[in-house]
Formats: structure tokens, C-alpha cells, sequence
């Protein structure tokens, strides 16, 4: 059984906005550039994105349980989607948003290792969409955190998100939350964030996208656009924090 992927869907999901930082302005710079073509670059990272074939859900069995997100892009943004049946058991809820935040990793390490990085914001809330549309409230509010409230290079967590993740951790403590709670830390300013440690299993991959954030920063020359970069930069070069306490969350 695949849960979280439908042609078209209408309820409750959860919904992460993503915008590519950098992108706008290499399109504009280097459009006609033969050995680093922007348009190259943006279409061979799509070509990577974990789109799902909906003709592999014909084979699937209802007896195993497939987390499967819907993942689309257009132009230097990308929308990942979960959504539920009205009956949402926890144990779903969690793997769910497991799946979205495996595809965040995935999609923002990618786009670090061809030179660019991204922010963006999850919300959990009312959507709909079909083969072509993505409409809703959580939509909505995904974008608009993204745009002015992420500021840097980072994945933040809505208001709504945040409290049905307090309910999660402080009223169905279990080994699938206790895993799911050491996928988030809170930054400077308050906000719970995607922990960018998921980016990397490895010392050699941490200092390999810290050397790769450190050339995109230097390659700017507005130094308000540079500090963009900076919290990533210092957030990689230190080791993961202590798990969040889960009283923590809920507070926005």
C-alpha cells in the first residue's frame, strides 16, 4: 500500500516549499555560459529528484506500508507533499513526515554539490492538488514563511507543524518519535529548524559541503547576500547539537 502519494488529493498533508538561493541570479549572469550553464546545471539536478512513477502503484501489495512523496519543480523552486486519508494513525503521521524530511535532505544536498543551497519552510495543514495544481491553505503558508521568514539557508517549521509535533512527542512517546525528534534543532532566533546534519553521514561529505557553501559565499559580493550562507557554514562546522527536549516545541 503506498500512503501520501495520489493523482489528486484533498485534506489534510503536510506540504514543504523550497527555493534555490543563487539560481536567479546565475541564470542571469551566466545564461549563455557553455562550461557552466546554469539551465545544465538546474535540469541535470531535476533529472535526480525523487519523482514517483504512479504506474509502480499497480504493484504495490496493501499489506506493505510505502511512504512516497509527490516532489515537483518549476523553474528555482520545489514543492514536496504528504497527504492523508481522514483515518491518520501515528504511526503514519511519523513516517510521513520522515519521508518529506528524507526528501529535503536529499533535494538540498544535491543542489549544494552543483553550487547552490536552499531555504525553505514545512507546514502541516489543508491541500489540494492534482497532475497539475498545488492549492491550499498549507501551500500558502509554506511559501510565505520561506519567503519572509527563513531569510538564510535553512528549512524552517510553521506554527501549525510545530504543535502537532509537540502532540506527537509529549503525547505518543514511542521509538518512531523518539527517531523522528533528532531530525530537528532550534536556531538562534527561536525558530525549529531541519537539523542540516541530516545532510551528511560522513566527515569527509560534512567537510566537503562546508568547502562547497564556503566557495558559493565567496563567489558574492553583496555582503548581505553572503550572510546567507554563514549560519549553514557554522551550523556544519559544529557537531550535532543535544536532542531537542521535547517541551520544546509547541511554543510559536
Amino acid at each position: 500500500m503506498i500512503l501520501g502519494k495520489n493523482g489528486k488529493f484533498k485534506g489534510k498533508g503536510y506540504v514543504c516549499f523550497i527555493d534555490v538561493l543563487g539560481f536567479s541570479n546565475d541564470i542571469l549572469k551566466n545564461w549563455h555560459n557553455s562550461e557552466s550553464n546554469p539551465l545544465e546545471k538546474i535540469l541535470s539536478i531535476k533529472d535526480k529528484m525523487p519523482i514517483f512513477d504512479e504506474s509502480s502503484e499497480e504493484n504495490e501489495s496493501d499489506s506493505h506500508r510505502k511512504y512516497v512523496c509527490r516532489v515537483n519543480t518549476i523553474s528555482d523552486s520545489v514543492t514536496i507533499c504528504f497527504g492523508y486519508d481522514e483515518k491518520i494513525i501515528v504511526g503514519d503521521m511519523v513516517l510521513g513526515l520522515e519521508a518529506v524530511i528524507g526528501n529535503i535532505a536529499y533535494i538540498w544536498s544535491t543542489f549544494i554539490s552543483e553550487g547552490y543551497t536552499i531555504r525553505g519552510a514545512i507546514d502541516y495543514g489543508d491541500i489540494y492538488w492534482d497532475t497539475n495544481e498545488l492549492i491550499g491553505p498549507a501551500f500558502i503558508n509554506a511559501y510565505r514563511l520561506e519567503s519572509e521568514v527563513a531569510k538564510n539557508s535553512r528549512v524552517i517549521v510553521s506554527s501549525d507543524l510545530n504543535r502537532e509535533l509537540k502532540n506527537l512527542f509529549v503525547n505518543f512517546e514511542s521509538v518512531l518519535t523518539e527517531h523522528l525528534i533528532k531530525r530537528f534543532r532550534k536556531d538562534v532566533d527561536g525558530y525549529i529548524i531541519i537539523d542540516p546534519s541530516l545532510l551528511y553521514d560522513t566527515e569527509e561529505q560534512r567537510a566537503q559541503l562546508i568547502d562547497d557553501l564556503q566557495i558559493m559565499k565567496n563567489k558574492v559580493n553583496s555582503g548581505i547576500i553572503k550572510e546567507k550562507y554563514t549560519p549553514l557554514i557554522s551550523m556544519l562546522s559544529k557537531e550535532t547539537p543535544v536532542t531537542l527536549d521535547k517541551h520544546e516545541f509547541g511554543k510559536y
